[in-house]
């Protein structure tokens, strides 16, 4: 209604612009670690900017923004909280033995870790915490007196207190979450994160092992999410990790010296995602199978895998057991996790009905909504429009996925992908209106030459080239097809005229693109580009009847 009452593209331009603000505005909220109440507040200001002329749409709005600040200052559980940009964070301290006086924090109302004292004095006053320390040291059985170890998921730093206590010299300890790290650094017993060895980064897993090009002796994988909420629903969530595929586990072996070991930990709650880590680890070491061994302490699984065959007997002690035959068999059917298809918490490639009948339905609605706003005639749809935001939707979803892979799956980096996305769209629009509406063929030939580059990069690992020019290249190639589609979209806008039909009709093709964009769960993500390229070659196909219409009726009234 408000983008009607000035020229099309005009009000499209500032639509764009309003975006590119708004994700400015989420991440500056990020950035400053802000609560729920912040960002509820922020909406009603602007909110409030529209409703002002209008004094009992204010006064509701104030109620609502009363009612939900209320709600939200409800304490959820124990301790004091505190908002990252990733999740909302609960610490406190155990009341009862064994873990009396322990902190505790809690990640999104789950458990997520204790912070625990390894020092042999803190053990000897209580020696029923003694399967702590035997759970972090571990993997130091298998990787005595490293030199460097590589620690990803580093937590609140027990891991990094057991390489402390294993003699490590040099110890990199990776964790996304700046507020853990934060945590960690604050409230941890042995206070780790302040020793000289220990170097504290803040990045994804992924992200830093791919451009390492340190060597280490042990590479530790610590808690990288909270393992227990999620493995346990393994069949039924849908979560892509780029840490956890089989090219994932080649780049860290790469990472290890000669006699170098990864030891994984996971704790495994359903049996075939511990068989998905035993396949992959084999893939990732050529067929040298690693070790698997159950705690005791915990019921996770951890996993031990090197470059050579580990010829040592069968290990058990009183705090883990090797349960390696459970796995060296095969007998669970399970489907490796790749980086085109990272869905690690599903065991095997199914379809996703549930999704997509849910999906469905919400579109059939938003369809039915759309129509009875908008009439029913067909000539007040936008059919080009509608397969130009399904095609937008895969791309994006294709663009936002692979640039996580080469940038890491941070806040901050998902911002900057989306503002890209958005910044593409604005040039194509600016060039629609300064240089006019361009041959829909020259448009769409260029788009599907910018989707075919796009797909055979994704076969190409442009980190063998050095980091900074797989960072360059990527996103250029990888946000090309939104340009194109971009120029095509303001094209139709301003054939139309009318903001209303266009953007209506194209974020009803989005939302069946984002039921589209599902079907990677079983064909992966490289699928999207040829079900985009489909889309488009529709939206190309109508826009061309639609001109030849166009160029008829203008004859006819000539005549």
């Amino acid at each position: 209604m408000l983008m009607g009452r000035i020229q099309a593209l005009r009000a499209y331009n500032w639509n764009l612009v309003g975006s590119i603000a708004g994700i400015l505005l989420f991440s500056a909220l990020s950035f400053l670690w802000t609560p729920p109440i912040i960002w509820i507040a922020v909406t009603a200001v602007g909110l409030a900017l529209f409703l002002r002329q209008n004094i009992s749409h204010l006064v509701t709005l104030a109620i609502s923004l009363a009612a939900i600040i209320c709600v939200l200052s409800l304490p959820v559980g124990p301790g004091n909280e505190y908002y990252s940009p990733y999740q909302v964070l609960q610490l406190y301290y155990w009341a009862e033995k064994p873990y009396e006086g322990v902190p505790i924090l809690r990640a999104n109302n789950a458990y997520y870790q204790k912070m625990l004292d390894l020092r042999a004095e803190a053990l000897e006053k209580n020696p029923d915490r003694a399967p702590w320390t035997a759970y972090y040291f571990f993997p130091y059985k298998f990787a005595t007196n490293p030199q460097n170890v590589l620690i990803v998921g580093s937590g609140t730093g027990n891991d990094v207190a057991a390489a402390l206590h294993n003699g490590a010299r040099s110890i990199d300890a990776v964790e996304i979450d700046p507020l853990i790290l934060k945590i960690g650094k604050e409230f941890h017993p042995e206070h780790v994160y302040q020793s000289q060895n220990v170097r504290a980064i803040v990045d994804d897993a992924r992200s830093y092992i791919k451009y390492t090009k340190k060597k280490y002796d042990l590479i530790v994988y610590g808690l990288l999410d909270s393992h227990t909420l999620l493995s346990g629903n393994a069949s039924g969530i849908r979560l892509d990790s780029y840490v956890y595929t089989t090219e994932a586990f080649r780049e860290a072996r790469s990472r290890l010296n000669e006699s170098g070991v990864i030891s994984l930990t996971f704790a495994v709650l359903a049996p075939e995602l511990a068989q998905k880590l035993y396949n992959m680890l084999t893939s990732a070491f050529n067929g040298v199978p690693p070790r698997a061994f159950k705690s005791l302490y915990d019921g996770g699984v951890t996993f031990i895998a090197r470059n050579h065959v580990d010829t040592a007997a069968e290990t058990t002690t009183k705090e883990f057991q090797e349960i390696t035959n459970d796995f060296a068999l095969h007998s669970l059917k399970v489907d490796e996790s790749t980086d085109d298809w990272p869905f690690f918490y599903m065991p095997i490639r199914s379809y996703p009905f549930s999704y997509a009948l849910l999906l469905a339905m919400l579109f059939i609605a938003a369809f039915a909504f759309i129509r009875f706003n908008l009439g029913k005639k067909n000539s007040e749809y936008s059919f080009p429009a509608f397969f130009l935001g399904v095609g937008f939707m895969l791309i994006e979803t294709k663009g936002i996925t692979e640039l996580a892979l080469y940038f890491g799956s941070t806040w901050f980096v998902t911002c900057i992908i989306i503002i890209s996305l958005l910044l593409m769209a604005f040039l194509a629009n600016l060039y629609v209106m300064k240089k006019g509406v361009p041959r829909p063929t020259a448009t769409y030939i260029l788009l599907f030459l910018s989707i075919i580059i796009g797909y055979s990069a994704t076969f190409i690992n442009f980190s063998m080239f050095g980091h900074e020019v797989g960072k360059l290249i990527m996103p250029i190639i990888l946000t090309l097809p939104i340009l194109f589609s971009g120029i095509a979209f303001s094209s139709e806008l301003a054939r139309k005229g009318t903001v209303g039909v266009v953007l209506s009709s194209n974020l009803l093709g989005a939302m069946l693109g984002g039921i589209l964009e599902y079907n990677s769960m079983f064909l992966g993500f490289r699928a999207l580009y040829i079900i985009a390229v489909a889309m488009y070659v529709l939206a190309w196909l109508v826009t061309m009847r639609s001109d030849k219409k166009t160029v008829h009726i203008q004859q006819t009234a000539s005549l």
